[in-house]
């Protein structure tokens, strides 16, 4: 993705800004510990956790920077443990009690795979620190208008598109010379079935290449590339899989966590489309409008 320069020097500005706020807080810490009977080098229960303190548990949250402010902005919303096993988890192969291809399995009833809600919006927004209003903007201009095949049973699949130009880069494996339309050395159209079909292809090349297969699809709400995975906010592309199957929120939540890694949450909070709508769609964004739709979009809200 072609980076505006714009976007570039709000990272560099606030990564410095981030360094700054972390030695004030650090000399703060200090102070105020100073009295105390701790250990040297123990956190207290409030200490932010940074690579210092963290544990191995910490290893899936991805490491903070860009547009973060020093523990009060994450570059990724905390991952909470839940007291309960989450509703899909990944296995393969699998397939539906219909016959359809899924990646994932569950115990029990189907699990709900619900829309993103008002409320869900309002807590992202919170958590990344934007305008509701924005991400609504991103909603409606830059996302599918579902991240589910709506018109399959339950569990629906996430709505997907297997980049056959991809899969020929990501796997060593002569794919092309059996099955050009899974391995394609340039993009081509015509290789697009559309909607369910597309986990057809997905299938087929997955029995070439699991892994490589499941990184050369794009997947729910804003179409992240599976290979995106660790700039979605996972740590493995089966966790990025499953919370696809999960529901809008988690799929919102790996398009903003991409968002922030590419150093664009600056001009997505600040509401500055133009630089905005460059980096996330790259130097044709204005043939297509897309910083004009953003900016309409946000007004609607109001």
């Amino acid at each position: 993705m072609a980076l505006d320069i714009e976007a570039q020097v709000d990272r560099i500005l606030e990564d410095a800004r981030e360094e700054l706020l972390a030695a004030v807080r650090a000399e703060a810490q200090r102070a105020a510990s100073a009295p105390t009977d701790k250990a040297a080098g123990t956190p207290g229960p409030d200490a932010p956790v940074t690579a210092s303190t963290a544990t191995a548990t910490d290893d899936a949250a991805p490491s903070s920077h860009g547009d973060s402010d020093a523990g009060e902005t994450p570059s990724h919303p905390p991952r909470v443990e839940a007291d309960h096993e989450p509703p899909f988890f990944y296995d393969y192969p699998n397939k539906t009690a219909d016959g359809r291809f899924v990646p994932v399995s569950w115990t029990g009833t189907i699990p709900g795979q619900p829309a993103i809600s008002a409320d869900e919006i309002a807590e992202l927004a919170d958590t990344w620190k934007v305008d509701p209003c924005h991400l609504r903007a991103v909603l409606a201009v830059e996302s599918a208008s579902s991240g589910f095949l709506l018109q399959e049973p339950p569990p629906a699949r996430p709505k997907i598109l297997f980049e056959a130009h991809w899969f020929y880069r990501l796997t060593s494996k002569p794919v092309s010379q059996t099955r050009p339309d899974l391995s394609s050395p340039t993009w081509n159209r015509s290789l697009y079935k559309g909607g369910s079909a597309e986990w057809g292809r997905l299938h087929d090349a997955m029995e070439f290449d699991e892994i490589q297969g499941l990184k050369a699809a794009s997947w729910g709400l804003g179409q992240v590339m599976g290979f995106n995975y660790s700039l979605a906010g996972c740590a493995t592309i089966q966790q990025f899989v499953v919370e696809n199957f999960t529901g809008e929120k988690q799929q919102f939540d790996h398009m903003l966590s991409f968002i922030d890694k590419n150093g664009l949450m600056a001009a997505l909070r600040a509401g500055r489309w133009a630089a905005f709508a460059k980096g996330y769609n790259g130097a044709g964004y204005h043939a297509n409008r897309y910083d004009e739709k953003l900016a309409a979009a946000a007004r609607r809200c109001r």
